[in-house]
């Protein structure tokens, strides 16, 4: 079985990684990043959303750290959007929706326009796509970026951060006069992912013990449902397992386990474990088991269960299938966390025989993408029916490539970094020199 570091294997992952960044480039619109459709054009009469703009701010930051020609002025522009077009001017915060930018205004700083209720809102799930796009974008040239960091972290400890429950909040109305009674693992998982980052970023170790906090709830939650970590609770933080019962298919909150975020956690885990000791901090007590232990059960409760390859998008609370549609973002969870997981147990010495189911299921997952997903263009389809037939039930397209570079990346850097500052502290390619 090869390993993740062939150079036949690399060199199909950089061939890649060029051609999605390049299809991602459709998405650049007045006031932000728009929604690309899967002929890979953008509505620009659509209003705009704050979590595409900021994970494709995101992403053209890393790639100017990469080194990509065209990447720097994305990442700059994506910037300038946030930091102009969503910033709310009379309350803290970013909308998270706004109606889009005209062509007389692109020479100017616009203030956006929030589109209706959603946009007024002030979204956890956005916030933390926000902090992460920031913190990328502050170990590049943007001048700017820090700023908006420094913005951001203000509004995340005044707002979402829960110091005392080490969690973060949900949504909230404009003002922040009343948050949502509700509270959601998927926030918390996006969460996680930007405090690794603003961690690095700033070099405050608070924002790597903040991660761990959240990941041993999920732990915790894990080890008292059969290694599946739910989605849902109330407003005191009581599991809710009736949440939008009958809705397995809603693409923000489906019923049920969500697998591309369970396999988010098994290797948010492992990340968070390897930040904390390269920090000098204490990882979660007995991380690598319970990663394991979730990653075992999404795999088998979800790969190639109905006779067709592919992994489904929801399951109920006993691991039978909810949602068959596959989609294109739970696959490259599933690859990322097998290589978190790879690099762990290679780190604590494990054989190739104990790491060969995983190696098997890394190329198999691969080979279903190439042959079901991956474009010539650089378009990754970006959901599929039960028979494997390109489909728009939900996600109509492949809204941005967030993804599809987080993956082609994972194989190449370390567990102990964020991707931003694994790039630049030179370890792409040496994923081991900084565990």
């Amino acid at each position: 079985m090869p390993r993740f570091d062939s150079t036949e294997h690399v060199r199909w992952l950089g061939n890649h990684l060029q051609t999605v960044l390049e299809y991602g480039q459709h998405a650049y619109i007045h006031g932000g990043f728009g929604y690309i459709d899967s002929d890979g054009s953008v509505d620009t009469a659509k209003p705009v959303e704050l979590d595409l703009t900021a994970r494709s701010t995101y992403i053209y930051a890393v790639a100017s750290l990469l080194g990509i020609p065209g990447s720097l002025r994305r990442c700059e522009h994506g910037v300038q959007a946030i930091t102009y077009a969503f910033k709310d001017p009379d309350y803290d915060g970013w909308f998270s929706l706004i109606e889009p930018i005209q062509e007389h205004q692109k020479l100017v700083n616009t203030r956006g326009i929030p589109a209706g209720t959603e946009g007024n809102r002030k979204s956890s799930r956005a916030m933390s796509y926000l902090l992460e796009a920031a913190a990328a974008a502050s170990l590049t040239p943007v001048s700017s970026a820090k700023d908006l960091l420094k913005q951001a972290i203000k509004v995340e400890e005044k707002y979402f951060w829960d110091e005392e429950l080490g969690r973060v909040n949900e949504n909230f109305e404009r003002d922040f006069s009343e948050m949502e009674s509700y509270h959601g693992m998927s926030s918390n998982l996006h969460a996680v992912s930007a405090f690794l980052a603003v961690g690095d970023a700033t070099q405050d170790k608070k924002w790597i013990e903040r991660a761990s906090r959240i990941v041993s709830f999920a732990m915790e939650q894990a080890r008292n449902n059969n290694w599946r970590v739910p989605e849902h609770f109330d407003g005191n933080w009581n599991l809710d397992r009736n949440y939008n019962v009958g809705t397995p298919a809603d693409p923000r909150r489906p019923y049920g386990i969500n697998v591309g975020h369970n396999f988010g956690w098994s290797r948010k885990i492992v990340q968070v474990a390897a930040a904390s000791q390269k920090n000098g901090l204490e990882p979660p007590t007995d991380y690598l088991h319970v990663a394991r232990e979730i990653f075992n059960r999404t795999a088998s409760d979800s790969w190639c269960k109905d006779g067709h390859s592919g992994i489904f998008f929801t399951v109920d609370y006993q691991g039978k299938p909810l949602m068959r549609q596959r989609f294109t973002w739970v696959l490259t969870e599933a690859i990322q966390a097998v290589v978190a997981l790879v690099f762990a147990l290679r780190e604590q010495g494990a054989s190739m025989e104990e790491l060969e189911p995983y190696l098997e299921l890394y190329y198999r997952w691969w080979d279903y993408l190439e042959g079901y997903v991956i474009q010539t263009d650089g378009y990754w389809v970006g959901e599929l029916n039960a028979n494997n037939l390109p489909d728009d039930t939900v996600w109509p397209g492949a809204p941005d490539i967030y993804h599809s570079v987080r993956v082609l990346l994972a194989p190449r850097l370390p567990n102990a970094l964020s991707t931003p500052a694994a790039i630049a502290q030179g370890h792409l390619d040496h994923p081991h020199r900084a565990e």
